[in-house]
Order: C-alpha cells, then sequence, then structure tokens
C-alpha cells in the first residue's frame, strides 16, 4: 500500500513537472511543490541489471570418493535511489521571494535488491556416483553466497554516482519547472 502511494505522488510529480505550461507560479505553488518533495520517501533513480555466475566444487576428500559441482547463472535486479526519510527540515532551505532553493538530500544507497527465483538458472550439475546431489539447503547456501557477492561489489559499480546523478537532474528540473530559478542540490558525504 505504502509502495503504490509512493508510487501515485511520484507520477503526480512528474506529470506536473513535465507537462506544466505555467510560466508565473504562485508562492503557494512553490511551498506545495517543496512539500511533494519532503512527503516522498524514497526515490529511485537507477536500476542495475546483475548477472552473476556462481559455482561450488565439493571434490573428493579422504573420506568421500567422487566429486561434486555446480553452475549456476543468477540475474539480480538492484534498485538505487535516495532515501527521503532521512531528509531532515534544516536540509530544505528555500527563499520563496527570491525563487531559491537549497537541498542536502541524504547519500544514495541501495533500495531493493530482487533476485526472482524465475532469474536463476541451473547451468550445470555433475556428481559422481559415489556421491549425493546437492541437496535444497546446499544450493540456498551457493545462492546466498552468490547474493552475497552481488552486493559486496556494489560499491565499485558506480550505482551510488549515478543513482547521485540522476536526483540531482531529476530534482532541478522539477524545482525549476516549480518556479524556483536558483536551485541548488547536495549530497551528503556517506559516513
Amino acid at each position: 500500500m505504502k509502495k503504490k502511494l509512493m508510487v501515485q505522488i511520484l507520477v503526480s510529480i512528474c506529470f506536473f513537472a513535465l507537462f506544466s505550461c505555467k510560466q508565473d507560479i504562485s508562492y503557494k505553488q512553490m511551498e506545495e511543490q517543496v512539500g511533494k518533495i519532503t512527503s516522498l520517501t524514497e526515490l529511485g533513480t537507477v536500476e542495475y541489471v546483475v548477472t552473476k555466475i556462481v559455482k561450488a566444487n565439493d571434490n573428493a576428500t579422504w573420506y568421500k570418493f567422487g566429486d561434486r559441482k555446480i553452475l549456476f547463472s543468477c540475474k539480480a535486479i538492484l534498485k538505487a535511489g535516495i532515501d527521503l526519510s532521512k531528509l531532515e527540515d534544516s536540509d530544505i532551505k528555500a527563499n520563496i521571494e527570491k525563487k531559491s532553493i537549497s537541498i542536502t538530500l541524504p547519500g544514495a544507497e541501495l533500495l531493493s535488491v530482487n533476485l526472482k527465483p524465475e532469474n536463476i538458472k541451473l547451468i550445470y550439475e555433475k556428481t559422481s556416483i559415489t556421491r549425493s546431489s546437492f541437496s535444497n539447503k546446499e544450493r540456498d547456501a551457493i545462492l546466498a553466497q552468490g547474493e552475497a557477492d552481488i552486493l559486496k561489489s556494489v560499491p565499485d559499480m558506480g550505482i551510488f554516482d549515478d543513482a547521485e546523478n540522476n536526483a540531482k537532474l531529476f530534482l532541478e528540473a522539477f524545482l525549476k519547472q516549480a518556479g524556483f530559478t536558483n536551485v541548488n542540490i547536495e549530497f551528503k558525504k556517506h559516513s
């Protein structure tokens, strides 16, 4: 329900920002647009699709004869953006008379990771006759390690830089369309 409301608000903001033809916007309308920004909880600005090959090799040890190998292909959808619930009143400084606004946004973060079962494909599995197949628990552990590897590589992907750049472009355009002539968007440093 919360996501549905967020999507409706975001769609109404985009609609207003892109299709508003008014050149002379009142102070009240400018204040309402700032209020719409603060009412959002998340601003998702970038989506990456990451494919990861996950493999496991359980070779024979002195007490096991034969080996087991398994190979999966996983596709994860990563969404990044700005968590606007972390925005504080002191982060927005607006001067309606001068038509200027300055916003300090929280740094971009990963908003969701979606690894759907239909996006996980077993590519290869080989089990020696003297060994049992990989159990569901073992497969889940292998896939969990693959997901952990994806999450570990997120900072090196540039997804956070892209999310911040897209958020800045969107909000600058939106606020200028709302009547502000001087717009300054900055981001807090990650701790």
